[in-house]
């Protein structure tokens, strides 16, 4: 069992990942945008932060940088259905700016538990060398 961090700006979605990973016994942290998110890091380590790009107030690629700044260790998988830039340029940015798998919206069940289940059995790897320009 892991701690989850799980950050999207819509509740179906945060609520379906939720089950998705609760189904893995994963205990779960929500939030619901990138500030929140990294308040939520800040007072309860997680594992893994699952990560919306596209948020109001502090939107995925900031967020990564965020997290690698104060939390270099832990995993980002970042998902996205892409919005008017297009998925795959938005999960290439966010692999360029720290995440360490990226899967595109709508989420397939097995795919989303085996990126999960790899991240988490994954030795820790360095950051991003857009960390320090936070």
């Amino acid at each position: 069992m892991a701690i989850v961090l799980v950050v999207d700006d819509d509740p179906t979605i945060r609520a379906i990942v939720t089950e998705l990973l609760r189904e893995e016994r994963h205990a779960i942290i929500e939030a619901a945008d990138g500030d929140e998110a990294l308040r939520a890091l800040d007072a309860t380590p997680a594992e893994l932060v699952v990560l919306d790009m596209l948020m109001p107030n502090r939107d995925g690629l900031e967020t990564i940088m965020e997290i690698r700044r104060r939390h270099p260790a832990v995993r980002i998988l970042a998902i996205s259905s892409g919005g008017n830039i297009g998925v795959g340029n938005l999960l290439n940015m966010a692999r360029v700016f720290g995440a360490d798998e990226t899967l595109a919206k709508p989420l397939s069940f097995t795919t989303f538990a085996d990126t999960v289940n790899r991240l988490l059995n994954a030795p820790t790897t360095a950051p991003s060398p857009f960390a320090s320009q936070a």
